[in-house]
């Protein structure tokens, strides 16, 4: 766990792959970045609706990048 003066944990090149390669459909992105914005929401399941994809096709779907949002780490528990 990191305090708010630590910077946040880096991931290795192997999970930065892993999750590159990481496919899931609108629910299950909104989910695993726990987007709360109903636009967005609303945005990702017209974009992409129950078809399972990558982040990077996801961000090029919605046309926004979602840099800021937390990428989830398998394995790390929410802290």
């Amino acid at each position: 766990m990191t305090g708010p003066n630590e910077p946040p944990h880096k991931l290795s090149r192997q999970q930065l792959r892993a999750q590159e390669r990481e496919r899931r459909d609108a629910e299950g992105w909104i989910t695993a970045l726990d987007i709360q914005d109903l636009a967005l929401q609303g945005a990702i399941r017209a974009a992409i609706g129950p078809q399972r994809v990558t982040r990077a096709a996801l961000e090029a779907a919605i046309g926004v990048s979602l840099v800021g949002t937390p990428r989830p780490v398998r394995g790390m528990r929410k802290s």
